[in-house]
């Protein structure tokens, strides 16, 4: 039997959950191995195509995760040498591969000390338990009419101007322009707490609104602009058209764009506007400062306005809300909670002395808030709901 058959039948046996000791030790060998690296990276890459609901941890040593999942005082681990850090979604998978949780979740905890991770039990149902976010959306038509979008039926909602309006069976708000005559008429898409809504705009312009979020734009770009205002978090994917530009207006900043992927992080809770790019290139303005984003970086606008120069980021970080997931890198508690107060539509209060710290993790979206707050929980901090509020406590 080759290497590569035998890492493999190891593999298996250890997603399967029925490795002896002595077999985990030798796949361990084989981790602790460099030659053997870019196998397993291939295994963990299948294994992501079939686990598409994983929880993720960010920028994590997946070396020090296997030495915590076969830890015990009985038994001594294998040394695996010097970390090696690998792509963030890869170490996903990795962590899948060691804990085998499946679309639970798991946590990691960052402490001044070494990293230690979470306990892995299976969470408590809460009495008064709160599910997840999901497609909710209110239309507001030009003449001030509202449609409520997550009770609408599929098809032809209105017509706004040369626009039709139609809800797809995807559940995606999508513009359709009937006549090249422009017509001044705008309308506003918003989601509540707890809702996030897809948009295809008059251009073929896709936009995926998050919570607590709202776009404005008109039923028809103009002949030599395309323009929409947003609040709260969006992503953007435009179509390409070098001769009308694309303009994000947002508390005063402006972005611009003739065809590309980009991110706009704006809620009025958080300490700054940020702006990621994914694909192409974007140009963000306030006042007499300007920056030019190249793919894989983040601009920052703060509370004083200053606009900060490009700075390189996990883009699968940023882009983990759109992609299903709830997600954090080094984050301390209160900007989790302001993500979850965003998402789970609850008021969150705090009790007592929190203890400092920061988190590093994910869970999948659909996940009960519950599973998420269970998570949170092995690092001495503790909750509970009382109808539509969270109370944190030491």
């Amino acid at each position: 039997m080759s290497f590569t058959d035998r890492i493999q039948y190891l593999f298996d046996r250890y997603m399967q959950k029925t490795c002896t000791r002595e077999e985990l030790q030798e796949l361990l060998q084989h981790i602790a191995n460099p030659a053997h690296r870019p196998y397993l990276e291939k295994l963990m890459d299948t294994e992501y195509d079939t686990m598409q609901s994983l929880a993720v941890a960010p920028d994590t040593d997946w070396e020090f995760m296997f030495q915590q999942a076969v830890q015990s005082n009985e038994n001594k681990i294998v040394p695996l040498g010097k970390p090696h850090r690998f792509r963030w979604m890869r170490v996903a998978v990795a962590a899948i591969v060691v804990l085998a949780v499946g679309v639970t979740g798991y946590w990691f905890i960052n402490r001044p000390a070494k990293n230690k991770m979470a306990e892995q039990v299976q969470p408590v149902q809460h009495p008064n338990d709160v599910q997840p976010g999901g497609n909710k959306a209110v239309l507001t038509l030009a003449d001030g009419s509202i449609i409520t979008l997550d009770s609408a039926a599929n098809g032809q909602l209105v017509q706004q101007g040369n626009s039709v309006v139609n809800k797809t069976k995807d559940g995606e708000l999508k513009y359709e322009v009937r006549s090249t005559k422009y017509e001044v008429a705008y309308n506003s898409l918003s989601t509540p707490r707890g809702g996030q809504y897809q948009l295809v705009l008059p251009d073929g312009s896709k936009v995926w609104l998050n919570a607590a979020s709202s776009i404005r734009y008109p039923v028809a770009f103009a002949n030599n602009e395309r323009r929409v205002e947003l609040t709260g978090e969006a992503y953007f994917e435009v179509a390409k058209d070098k001769t009308r530009p694309f303009h994000v207006a947002v508390n005063g900043m402006q972005v611009e764009v003739l065809g590309t992927h980009f991110n706009i992080n704006a809620y009025d809770d958080e300490p700054a506007i940020k702006t990621t790019l994914l694909e192409g290139s974007v140009k963000v303005t306030k006042a007499d400062a300007t920056v030019l984003l190249k793919p894989g970086e983040q601009t920052s606008l703060s509370q004083s306005s200053h606009l900060s120069q490009p700075i390189p980021v996990e883009t699968e970080e940023v882009m983990a809300w759109k992609n299903g997931l709830t997600a954090f890198k080094s984050a301390d508690l209160k900007s989790i909670m302001r993500q979850v107060a965003r998402w789970y539509n609850v008021e969150v209060e705090y009790e007592g002395n929190i203890p400092s710290r920061t988190f590093t993790g994910g869970i999948s979206r659909n996940a009960r808030l519950s599973e998420l707050l269970h998570l949170l929980e092995v690092s001495k901090v503790h909750f509970r709901i009382e109808g539509n509020k969270l109370i944190v406590t030491p």
